[in-house]
């Protein structure tokens, strides 16, 4: 049921109401007050249906077409406006889908200048997939998700270090997976005084990806403090293997999507791409599990950049100045993925409005870009 209600809302204002909403957006934007517009994805078929029907003319229709699908809230006032598409990052990485992808980026250059805002934000692969299979610019006031990711990383880590009371430059770290965004990660988190290692990760034929184990990498998990999980899906991370070489007393800050079944592990596993700050929220909330407190992490450089005016190609110097702007871990609110609690449909349907609850959260992540 919940599914249909969000397909019903996502027709009406991506086919009915496109029009009249664009206009809309046009005349609030005259106002000055959207400074950013970001650009979401469903990862497989299941996100898919939980806005959009499995109608191949349908979907085949709203290919390459952002749609509007909330606003990001900064207080009580609007800050942006946050879009969906219905295209998947698999199929929008084939070199076939150049002309898909090109076109989603120049809807969203109209919509920067039709809202009046200053930067586009792209989650996820997005960025990635845009510059490195298709040769599209990724360049100011387009924003990608890689130092967003990072610093997110590096709050998650740091929170769940002060709960267990651990000296932080004390901490040992193993990145597995992650392409661009791990061996940046990696050279961030040795500048910051951790010792930290990757862990590389191969493709199967049949499209799965699975850490390449060797001695010297089960090695690198003896006494680790953190792992972070960059593999696409948590039943990578699962058949792996590397659960049994990771100590118990290890925390796992988890990327995958869908989330590591935490039921399945002995050690803790925490979410590491949701990011929050004081009255800032997306109504309606991100499909797949999240609150409209928690914030994608990915969409940190396009919203700081839109409220500050600066733009910062230093990692570092960016971290300082989300810290700044009173950026920090979502996990200080819900730090543990538990198992999932069956809720009611009237529960199902308040959380997708967003009320305030304490239900526990369905784990986002970034899943790799496939090389194909």
């Amino acid at each position: 049921m919940i599914n249909l209600f969000r397909q019903i809302i996502f027709l009406t204002l991506a086919i009915i109401l496109r029009w009249p909403l664009c206009a809309l957006i046009y005349i609030i934007g005259r106002t000055g007050i959207f400074k950013t517009v970001f650009l979401v994805y469903p990862t497989d078929e299941i996100e898919v249906l939980g806005f959009c029907p499995n109608i191949p003319l349908l979907r085949q229709y709203l290919s390459g077409k952002p749609t509007p699908a909330g606003l990001i809230m900064n207080g009580w006032l609007p800050m942006g406006i946050y879009f969906v598409i219905s295209d998947l990052p698999r199929d929008l990485a084939f070199k076939k889908n150049r002309h898909i992808a090109e076109s989603i980026v120049h809807h969203m250059h109209w919509f920067r200048k039709l809202a009046g805002a200053r930067t586009i934000g792209l989650a996820g692969q997005l960025g990635p997939i845009f510059s490195r299979r298709h040769n599209i610019s990724m360049e100011p006031p387009i924003f990608t998700s890689i130092y967003g990711n990072i610093f997110s990383i590096h709050e998650a880590i740091n929170w769940v270090a002060r709960q267990k009371k651990s000296f932080l430059r004390s901490q040992k770290v193993a990145v597995i997976g992650g392409g661009e965004l791990g061996i940046t990660l990696q050279e961030y988190l040795n500048s910051q005084g951790y010792g930290c290692s990757i862990i590389d990760v191969r493709y199967t034929m049949r499209g799965k990806v699975v850490p390449v184990q060797t001695s010297n990498s089960r090695e690198q998990l003896r006494g680790i403090d953190f792992i972070i999980n960059l593999m696409p899906k948590g039943e990578d991370f699962i058949t792996s293997g590397l659960k049994k070489a990771i100590p118990r007393n290890a925390a796992i800050i988890d990327f995958s999507r869908p989330a590591i079944p935490a039921d399945q592990l002995v050690q803790k596993v925490y979410l590491g791409n949701r990011v929050r700050r004081s009255n800032m929220r997306f109504i309606f909330a991100l499909p797949g599990g999240w609150k409209q407190k928690q914030l994608p992490a990915c969409a940190l450089p396009s919203v700081i950049a839109a409220m500050t005016g600066q733009i910062t190609e230093q990692l570092e110097s960016f971290c300082l100045l989300a810290r700044q702007q009173s950026f920090s871990t979502a996990l200080i609110d819900t730090p543990i993925i538990n198992q999932t609690e069956k809720q009611s449909f009237w529960n199902k349907l308040e959380d997708s409005f967003e009320f305030e609850t304490d239900e526990e959260l369905t784990a986002e992540g970034v899943e790799l870009l496939s090389q194909k």
